[in-house]
């Protein structure tokens, strides 16, 4: 059979000629009727986040439509992270209790009323769930995203803190002017303060200063980094850091389902701001809309707040949650026994 032309073969499978002489097929769900019944695309049309009417008419996703529809272009200019995603974060949105920077040694934070970096909750705070029987203290682990940008004004380089347990954000800083080599020490001084966070920076442009700042100079090695199993342990310093592309699926489309699912807490207005200022191109390339119309290697060198959070949430999911140390139980009759009694006596004294 020759196809010339645009030929419906059966419902739902359309032939038609191409120019450079193939042939596409064009199949509908209208191709097979009963695998794909009403019930079963109603279902995909909620999947995709189509909206039913109270007429019972769909209102129909981007998603949909580029899926079942083949409009290649409905994404264009649609916001990644959806709203209704994002509205569930909005009355989490705190001040921060205090601002941060580096006191004159520049290797340690100090509060100042000026500091850079916004602490939202301190690392001592305690988990929101109770502690087990026989378990005294906790120790919570943190994970630290970075993106990083040149220095000059043009872009944020940002430090993104999460706790591993909760993924809820517990620090940011966004500075335009830092250069890549103080962006490391800084980075070293909150990582020891959040409770020796994992920090997981990007590698390309100018995060490899950053990184080999805070290896070498700073001596902070809780750096993340890829798994080569070609290559030996002594090397291990060439796959520190985020080497792809900061908006890939790999890495941004985990952070996308953490936000619609409700598996992450923001806490920072300006960063829940910018996330709802991330649309897709005509491409489908996650960008953001200032930047929507440069080319694609300028748009990369752009550091910000949400790239920072999808790293850090990166980072969270290869730590333990948290370290906890057990109660000291002494033999009766002991020493230290006979202290734990008197002091338990003493407060229950003053109590009354």
């Amino acid at each position: 059979m020759i196809i010339a032309e645009e030929t419906v073969l059966i419902p739902g499978l359309t032939a038609k000629p191409t120019r450079r002489g193939f042939v596409s097929v064009d199949l509908a769900p209208a191709a097979d009727p009963i695998a794909l019944t009403p019930e079963v695309m109603d279902a995909e049309k909620q999947r995709l986040g189509c909206i039913r009417q109270p007429d019972g008419t769909w209102r129909l996703s981007w998603r949909w439509r580029k899926e079942y529809e083949r409009d290649f272009t409905a994404q264009q200019g649609k916001p990644v992270f959806d709203s209704e995603g994002l509205v569930l974060q909005e009355p989490r949105l705190w001040n921060p209790l205090y601002r941060m920077d580096l006191d004159e040694s520049g290797k340690k934070l100090v509060r100042k009323d000026r500091g850079r970096l916004l602490v939202f909750i301190e690392p001592s705070a305690p988990p929101p769930q109770p502690l087990p029987t026989g378990i005294e203290t906790v120790t919570r682990s943190c994970g630290i995203g970075m993106d990083v940008s040149e220095g000059v004004g043009a872009s944020d380089s940002t430090i993104e803190v999460f706790f591993a347990d909760t993924k809820e954000q517990a620090a940011e800083l966004a500075d335009n002017e830092i250069k890549p080599a103080d962006l490391g020490r800084f980075a070293a001084a909150v990582a020891r303060f959040y409770n020796y966070a994992l920090v997981c920076c990007v590698r390309r442009m100018h995060g490899i200063t950053t990184i080999r700042t805070m290896l070498d100079e700073c001596r902070y090695g809780h750096l993340w980094h890829h798994h080569l199993a070609d290559r030996p342990n002594e090397k291990r310093a060439a796959s520190l850091g985020w080497a792809g592309d900061e908006t890939s699926e790999l890495l941004f489309g985990r952070w996308i389902d953490a936000i619609q699912h409700d598996e992450t807490q923001l806490h920072s207005l300006a960063c829940w701001q910018q996330h709802q200022q991330y649309i897709y191109d005509a491409a489908g390339r996650i960008v953001h809309q200032e930047r929507a119309n440069l080319p694609r290697d300028v748009r990369e060198r752009h550091g910000d707040r949400v790239i920072g959070c999808a790293l850090a949430y990166r980072a969270c999911l290869d730590l333990p949650w948290v370290k906890a140390s057990q109660k000291r139980v002494a033999p009766i009759g002991s020493l230290l026994h006979r202290r734990q009694e008197a002091e338990r006596k003493k407060s229950k004294s003053e109590a009354w």
